[in-house]
């Protein structure tokens, strides 16, 4: 990675249909690195109109010609079909080119990263995108194991399943589903957040870590022994901890960084201690991925209802890791 350059970040469109176009507009005139979105430059110019926005488009064809002021658009093929509210069927090839162009970027190493847009995932998978989420499809075009790490300026939190039903969730707690997270969540904690020995605790799966197996024994069986194994190894991590008291506050002093095992035990602490300001990064890729940890907000979309702190982060949080993992690739 350079050193002498900044390179601008790259913004895949995602949904049309919600509140990404309005988000993105709030974030021109805030102080952040040059950004731009790939998009279809038609799109964007009617839903500035509708939205009554002064805001003036640079359509770009050199990613280094971002305009401070403008919203700077590398054109895609597919064309994009106007309309807040809702998510037309149509527009799919459109935000699967966005998205598969930035990647491209970041893969190549022509932007410091990229932050992904919300999507409307029920619309993407009904016209044949076999994934719950850019989490899963980032590691399988990148053949890495990703890591989905929600975070704010109080917490960082992973997760070992990110979008499964509950259902499924005890069947992907294994000992090796277990070390390979913890692998990379340290390796991460470590190259992009600068923790030269990270500190980390491990939620249980049951209530209360299982009350000693009585009401559920993937602690004593799964979950408590991998921990002792990163332990012996000469980890600073601890657990497991029963979910709904590892996050007061004198439960996390001394603590960098949380491992949930589910879905909803990372996000309602996240969202609880910053609704709108908590982003989402993929740990474990080539590149750099952020997002807001919000969805596409379609009951609000086209109103400059929308708080545009997340996408604010996002793009900020972009630049903080890539500066750290040029400061620490050679360390590890």
């Amino acid at each position: 990675m350079p050193l002498n350059k900044e390179l601008p970040i790259a913004i895949s469109m995602g949904e049309p249909g919600g509140i990404n176009i309005e988000i993105i507009l709030k974030c021109i005139k805030k102080k952040l690195p040059d950004f731009f979105l790939i998009a279809d430059p038609d799109w964007a110019a009617k839903s500035i109109k509708s939205l009554n926005s002064l805001t003036k488009i640079n359509i770009i064809e050199n990613i280094d010609n971002c305009s401070k002021g403008h919203l700077n658009i590398l054109p895609i093929k597919n064309k994009v079909k106007f309309g807040f509210k809702k998510s037309y069927n149509k527009n799919v090839p459109a935000i699967i080119e966005s998205l598969n162009i930035s990647i491209k970027l970041a893969k190549q190493r022509k932007v410091a990263g990229i932050v992904t847009l919300p999507v409307m995932k029920k619309t993407l998978i009904i016209n044949g995108f076999n994934y719950p989420g850019h989490t899963e499809y980032l590691g399988k075009v990148s053949n890495k194991r990703p890591l989905m790490i929600m975070l704010n300026k109080k917490l960082k939190v992973a997760t070992l399943t990110t979008h499964i039903p509950i259902s499924q969730v005890p069947k992907k707690i294994t000992k090796s589903n277990l070390e390979k997270t913890i692998e990379v969540y340290i390796k991460s904690l470590k190259l992009d957040f600068g923790l030269t020995d990270p500190k980390v605790a491990v939620s249980s799966l049951n209530p209360h870590s299982g009350e000693e197996g009585t009401i559920g024994n993937e602690e004593i069986k799964i979950i408590k022994p991998t921990i002792d194994k990163f332990k012996k190894q000469g980890n600073k991590i601890s657990g497991p901890k029963s979910a709904d008291t590892m996050f007061h506050k004198e439960a996390l002093k001394n603590i960098d960084a949380n491992l949930c095992m589910f879905h909803d035990q990372a996000l309602i602490p996240i969202k609880s201690s910053d609704f709108y300001g908590s982003i989402n990064f993929t740990a474990g890729l080539p590149f750099i991925r952020t997002s807001p940890d919000h969805g596409t907000a379609f009951d609000i979309a086209g109103e400059n209802k929308a708080n545009s702190s997340s996408l604010t982060n996002a793009i900020k949080y972009v630049n903080l890791i890539y500066n750290k993992r040029i400061k620490n690739e050679k360390k590890l």
